[in-house]
């Protein structure tokens, strides 16, 4: 007869962070909130994504910085330093890059719906149609995803419960701002209305 292993049980120290809102509500109200967080899903984290949303919902991530699509953030954990994690999406190339934008531009209504804070299905069709994904979780092949996530914490598992956790919270402020899905794929906003 094998014993189990018990392990402690590791309690978080309090931090008084950004809150997650809308998890509690159920992955908001927008079609791209819920899209998203079945996306996260769909990567199979199993407990890692329950242990993150407890995270995201408690408010452990005490900083998150968004350049494109580089996201590093500050989550602290049950040990006395914060953790630090970093989240790189993958961008279309060039060429992909410059249609998709090209197809936004030639739709000046998607544009402007963009611009008020809503997410035009048609904007996830133009990503399809180059063969990349608007969400994150799209898979790349022998267990990789086209969101690379890497963290200080010495969990062997990637992404970890920190990760999952700011990725959590990326969701939320891609409900707020959907234009944020844009600007983690390398398109921002002005691209879309400059006049060259």
């Amino acid at each position: 007869m094998s014993k189990k292993k018990r392990y402690p049980v590791r309690v978080p120290r309090f931090a008084a962070g950004i809150r997650a809102q809308e998890l509690r509500a159920g992955s908001g109200r927008s079609w791209w909130a819920k899209r998203f967080i079945a996306s996260l899903e769909a990567m199979g984290l199993g407990g890692r994504f329950a242990r993150g949303r407890n995270y995201a919902m408690s408010g452990q991530i005490t900083a998150i910085r968004l350049e494109g699509p580089h996201v590093e953030a500050t989550v602290v954990g049950s040990r006395p330093d914060p953790y630090t994690v970093t989240v790189d999406f993958r961008v279309p190339d060039p060429a992909a890059h410059g249609r998709i934008v090209a197809g936004l531009r030639a739709e000046p209504m998607l544009v402007a719906r963009l611009l008020t804070d809503d997410m035009p299905l048609e904007v996830e069709g133009l990503f399809r149609a180059e063969g990349y994904d608007l969400f994150p979780g799209g898979k790349l092949g022998q267990g990789r995803y086209d969101v690379t996530t890497k963290c200080s914490c010495p969990d062997w598992a990637n992404p970890c419960k920190h990760s999952a956790a700011v990725l959590l919270v990326l969701g939320e402020e891609c409900a707020r701002k959907p234009s944020t899905l844009l600007e983690l794929r390398g398109i921002t906003m002005e691209e879309l209305y400059d006049e060259d």
